[in-house]
């Protein structure tokens, strides 16, 4: 159910501003520099406590405020409604969030409230740039599935920093690697089976996720183009070489991580690969192709996370300027697939014509944000 009701104080150009918003979709239309995304970095911070715009948090704050404030009231069918709202300080590096008044701590207690997706210009660099951002978009799906990812992630990198910093020290004292003690080796080898156990449940988790959202991936993509339905592979990088026990690979490359000075194989150098005709798909598409294979992506992984038995009652995709970013064709094709999805949509546009028929649908409306 939705997001009802939204305040927001002192973010960019908006001094305040205060909305009621529609279940379906909400259109915010006007020209360039109104504050239009600002409203969706809005709702962005309110629920991950950062923009998605800049890291540099005091950006999003008004140049002539210290602080600013989002307030939101999300209704519930179950009548479990409830407030929540965040704070900024130029002045504090921790936001403060409150949930129904009451102080809260941790953004993984708003994430099992509310799921969140996101599109913007950005996200379109998804293929092209390194595997670490493919990594996080599918740790992004597992997070909601796993409870125990997030804890799991963060013991196997500090194990992993362990390790390698105990290989940077034995490289400085060891140029020559012949000359490394057996007693050395074992201070390095002694995290080993801790890495290796944590690192093969995270790798299960990654190539569950990407198995799960393939044929949702599939049958979107079939929607624009049957080509690259027919042509396109997902396919799952697990850090090291395939079919090969990890504690056995670990061990047989440990003169070649002392010469690196780290730990050159395993879960954290993973990645999701995209191919078309066994191909990088990233080297061999055109770049509308891309987009469409983006769009699909993460759409696929939102309505599979929506789909599933713990997913959260409150479900919001954010949109913004995706006009700009897809042909008429295309366009048209993705907001008939969006009409499908159950969720509240957030929609940026500098020309309300393109999504005016979304106004007249049920529990659906357009907002003009003027400077």
């Amino acid at each position: 159910m939705p997001l009802d009701q939204l305040r927001i104080y002192n973010a960019r150009n908006l001094k305040e501003y205060n909305l009621q918003l529609y279940p379906s979709f909400n259109i915010f239309f006007g020209s360039n520099g109104a504050g239009k995304t600002t409203i969706l970095e809005s709702i962005y911070l309110l629920l991950r406590s950062r923009t998605f715009r800049s890291s540099k948090y005091k950006t999003f704050i008004n140049e002539n405020s210290s602080d600013c404030t989002v307030f939101s009231k999300f209704t519930a069918l179950n009548g479990n409604d409830f407030t929540l709202a965040i704070s900024r300080s130029k002045d504090f590096v921790q936001p403060t969030l409150k949930l129904n008044s009451t102080k809260i701590y941790s953004i993984s207690t708003i994430s099992q409230l509310v799921l969140l997706g996101l599109i913007t210009p950005e996200s379109f660099n998804l293929l092209d740039s390194g595997p670490s951002i493919r990594r996080k978009f599918i740790d992004w799906g597992v997070f909601h599935v796993e409870p125990d990812f997030i804890n799991q992630w963060r013991d196997y990198k500090k194990v992993l920093s362990n390790r390698n910093n105990l290989l940077r020290q034995l490289a400085i004292k060891h140029p020559n690697t012949g000359t490394v003690s057996d007693k050395e080796k074992q201070t390095i080898n002694c995290w080993d089976p801790q890495l290796v156990k944590l690192n093969n449940i995270l790798s299960q988790y990654r190539k569950k996720q990407i198995k799960n959202i393939e044929p949702i991936f599939r049958d979107i993509i079939s929607r624009f183009s049957d080509d690259l339905s027919e042509n396109i592979r997902l396919d799952f990088y697990q850090g090291w070489t395939r079919d090969v026990d990890y504690s056995e690979y670990l061990a047989s490359k440990f003169e070649e991580d002392l010469n690196a000075s780290n730990t050159r194989f395993g879960t954290h150098r993973s990645e999701l690969k995209i191919l078309y005709r066994r191909q990088l798909a990233r080297d061999v598409l055109s770049r509308g192709q891309k987009k469409i294979v983006i769009l699909c992506l993460i759409l696929s992984q939102f309505i599979y996370l929506s789909n599933i038995e713990q997913s959260t009652e409150h479900k919001i995709l954010l949109l913004d300027d995706i006009d700009s970013e897809l042909d008429e064709t295309n366009l048209k094709i993705f907001t008939e697939i969006l009409s499908d999805i159950d969720c509240q949509k957030m929609i940026t546009t500098t020309n309300e014509n393109k999504f005016e028929v979304f106004s007249k649908l049920e529990n659906s409306g357009m907002f003009h944000v003027k400077q």
